[in-house]
């Protein structure tokens, strides 16, 4: 085969390509428009039948991120070891914090005031974007995150007397771990009824937080201004609000 077939293949073999890429960009520009177009008209549904109020951007919700962040030191920094693991990174960064807000979701579902937003935050150096999904608590408490952890890796840690304090529930106590600015409070809001949801809904709640007067979860939501995932997120933490006695907040 002469050098100019060679090249000739070689031509039209990229050609191909790039035609190929193409067609798959323009295919999954299209679909994002759809899938865009599809949130935002089921969200413009939504909004004056529940009271919502959307804003693609509003920079002055930083501080309802900013105000929480300022939490999230504290478990690491104040609390026992036996209560929960010390990063010997972190404590030499400052607090994550947010400098944009974007398409922001504010109201209130079964009567509890929430925000469901889009942070840029800056931590460790790095920029990234957050989701929340932050539902008001009835007053603001010390900070408390749960988070499922693997069995085997519960179990060295309990060995290493980093995860002594149990809360009644086998199952609970040994799928996971518990970081608690206050013993007291983390029992309070760990109750049976609690610990019972956070087991049953292992699929949709990998860890939980409490931080300042808000909740939030770690929880599949592909898109938060989406009412079909939104709902359903919304719905999660205030079940678990439901089930924590307004006496733990005393």
């Amino acid at each position: 085969m002469s050098p100019a077939a060679i090249l000739a293949i070689a031509g039209g073999g990229i050609v191909l390509v790039a035609v190929a890429i193409i067609v798959m960009m323009v295919f999954l520009r299209r679909s994002y428009n759809a899938d865009e177009q599809g949130i935002m008209e089921r969200l413009n549904a939504e909004l004056p039948r529940r009271g919502w109020k959307y804003e693609e951007r509003n920079d002055s919700f930083v501080s309802v991120f900013n105000a929480q962040s300022e939490h999230t030191r504290r478990p690491l920094i104040k609390m026992p070891t036996r209560q929960g693991p010390l990063n010997p990174l972190q404590p030499y960064h400052l607090p994550p914090r947010a400098d944009q807000a974007h398409k922001i979701i504010t109201g209130t579902h079964r009567g509890r005031p929430f925000i469901s937003a889009l942070f840029r935050v800056h931590y460790a150096g790095n920029i990234e974007w957050n989701k929340v999904i932050f539902v008001r608590t009835v007053a603001p408490g010390p900070a408390l995150t749960v988070f499922r952890e693997p069995r085997l890796a519960n179990q060295v840690n309990s060995a290493l007397g980093m995860g002594d304090l149990k809360y009644g529930n086998p199952d609970f106590d040994a799928q996971f771990r518990v970081s608690a600015e206050n013993e007291g409070f983390a029992r309070a809001v760990l109750n049976p009824a609690v610990m019972q949801y956070l087991l049953a809904n292992a699929e949709q709640i990998r860890s939980m937080e409490l931080l300042g007067d808000n909740l939030d979860l770690s929880d599949p939501v592909s898109d938060h201004r989406d009412p079909a995932a939104l709902i359903p997120a919304l719905d999660r933490r205030c079940d678990l609000l439901d089930r924590i006695p307004e006496s733990a907040w005393v």
